[in-house]
C-alpha cells in the first residue's frame, strides 16, 4: 500500500505514485512512479500507443478509472474533479489543439479569461509577446488559422488560467519549423521566468531534448527509463524510441 505520508515528504510539484489507469476492463497504466520538480520542464517519450497521453489525462483528472497517489503541491488530488485540478494550477492543452474554431481568436481567450479574471488579464499582454501573431489575428476565426497558429493559441489560451504545471500534448505535431522555434523559445522564456512547470509530451525528438530538464520514456504503461537531458543518448533514442 503507498501512504500518502510517503508522498507528501517531497518537495515536487506534482508526485505520482502507482497509478494505474484502464478504459473498461484495459490496464492502460501499470503502476508509473513520476516527479515534476518546480520550475522545470519534464519531456515525457515514448512510441506510439505506449500511454503517454492516458498519463496526462490520468494527471488532469480526465480517464474513467485510476488508482495509486498522485499530490498536487502536497494536496492529494487522485479523486478530485478535472475542474477542481485545473482551479489549483494543471493547465492543459490537448493533443489537437482543442480551440474553438467558430469563434475569434479574441473569444477563445475572452473564455479563458472570464473564468481566470483579473490575473488571467494581467497575463494578456505577456501571452501576446510570447506568440505576437495572436495579437494580429484577434479578429480572425480560429479555425482559419493554420495549425502552428491554432497550437500558439491553445498554449497562450492556457496561459491565461495562470498555471502552476503546464501540460502539453505533442505541440509541434503537424505544424512549421518556425512557429516549432517559437514555441521551444516560449518554453524557455516561461521556465526562465520560474512558477510553471510543464509536462511536454513530444515526437520531435530534438526538441523535445532541447527543451526538458529530466524526461521519462513509458512503453506498454509503464516508466522503462529516466534521466537528465543530457542522458537522452543516442543509444537510449534507438532502444526504447526507434520505430
Amino acid at each position: 500500500m503507498i501512504l500518502e505520508k510517503e508522498v507528501t515528504k517531497s518537495e515536487a510539484l506534482l508526485n505520482i505514485k502507482g497509478l494505474k489507469s484502464s478504459y473498461d476492463e484495459s490496464l492502460i497504466l501499470r503502476g508509473i512512479d513520476m516527479e515534476v520538480p518546480k520550475d522545470t520542464v519534464v519531456a515525457l517519450l515514448g512510441r506510439n500507443g505506449v500511454g503517454k497521453t492516458s498519463l496526462l489525462k490520468s494527471i488532469m483528472g480526465l480517464m474513467p478509472k485510476t488508482e495509486g497517489v498522485i499530490t498536487f503541491e502536497g494536496e492529494l488530488i487522485i479523486d478530485r474533479r478535472a475542474d477542481y485540478r485545473a482551479r489549483l494550477g494543471l493547465g492543459y492543452v490537448p493533443q489537437g489543439r482543442d480551440i474553438f474554431p467558430n469563434l475569434t481568436v479574441k473569444e477563445n481567450l475572452e473564455v479563458s479569461l472570464s473564468i481566470a479574471g483579473k490575473p488571467g488579464e494581467e497575463r494578456l499582454e505577456e501571452v501576446y509577446e510570447l506568440f505576437p501573431v495572436i495579437k494580429e489575428m484577434l479578429n480572425r476565426k480560429g479555425g482559419v488559422l493554420s495549425g502552428g497558429q491554432q497550437q500558439q493559441l491553445a498554449i497562450g489560451r492556457a496561459l491565461l488560467s495562470n498555471p502552476k504545471l503546464l501540460i502539453l500534448d505533442e505541440p509541434t505535431e503537424g505544424i512549421q519549423p518556425s512557429i516549432i522555434d517559437q514555441i521551444e523559445d516560449a518554453i524557455h522564456l516561461l521556465k526562465g521566468q520560474g512558477g510553471l512547470s510543464i509536462i511536454l509530451v513530444e515526437q520531435y525528438l530534438d526538441f523535445a531534448k532541447a527543451a526538458c530538464d529530466d524526461f521519462y520514456i513509458l512503453d506498454r504503461g509503464s516508466v522503462v527509463q529516466t534521466g537528465k537531458s543530457e542522458e537522452l543518448t543516442t543509444e537510449v533514442i534507438t532502444q526504447h524510441l526507434t520505430v
